[in-house]
């Protein structure tokens, strides 16, 4: 079954709107972003979600990587930007949680391969889409729809999971799920009535939507029971 990860989560409100979602996505001193937290400011929202947390990092130092792990105990660290597979193998090594790792399609500047990546122990990767309207990139939290097609042939010929993000929303979750048939679904600005803030009405129709398309009753579903 299709798993989902709510993103950019700000609050512990909005964490609690994440409750009947799998994982909660938590940015941690991430400075391109609104949506980011600092560790205190992370360890209140990790506390209210119930659910599975992902912290997402960008370019950490291993020794930074290792704190946020030790203080928020979660369930994946999510390598957001550059990070070399190197990394990726040292955190894999050192930490008890998942590693998990942002890859971009096109792939962008100084980011290694999906497949080396995956080849340093990475446990998921998530295919995200890149904006730079703004002047400054932001790699991921976008509202950008990526190419389907190719993150589908990446589907294919990678073992670990793949999570589709870019774009996702209400209006599109359910054929993204059938082009893409990835393992998870990772949203954030889709449900937001501002960046940083969640729209309760969107979450609710996107969970709906989300599980009219996996096929399972969201009354009774494992994620309603977090």
């Amino acid at each position: 079954m299709t798993v989902l990860k709510l993103c950019g989560t700000t609050s512990a409100g909005d964490a609690r709107l994440a409750r009947r979602a799998d994982f909660c996505g938590i940015l941690v001193e991430v400075s391109w972003t609104e949506r980011s937290l600092s560790l205190k400011e992370a360890r209140e929202v990790a506390e209210a979600s119930g659910v599975r947390n992902v912290i997402l990092l960008c370019n950490p130092s291993a020794s930074f990587a290792d704190e946020v792990a030790n203080t928020l105990r979660p369930y994946a660290l999510q390598l957001l930007c550059h990070e070399p597979p190197a990394l990726v193998a040292e955190l894999k090594s050192s930490l008890s949680c998942e590693i998990w790792k942002t890859v971009h399609l096109p792939i962008v500047d100084g980011q290694a391969t999906p497949a080396e990546y995956a080849d340093a122990g990475a446990d998921a990767l998530l295919v995200d889409s890149v904006d730079a309207s703004e002047g400054k990139v932001r790699l991921g939290g976008t509202g950008k729809v990526g190419d389907w097609s190719a993150i589908s042939a990446l589907r294919q010929q990678t073992e670990i999971p793949i999570f589709l993000a870019g774009g996702i929303d209400p209006d599109n979750i359910a054929d993204a799920i059938l082009t893409v048939k990835p393992y998870g679904i990772d949203l954030c600005s889709g449900v937001e009535s501002r960046r940083g803030k969640r729209d309760p009405d969107k979450v609710k129709l996107l969970l709906r939507r989300f599980y009219e398309a996996v096929g399972q009753n969201p009354v009774s579903s494992s994620a309603e029971e977090h």
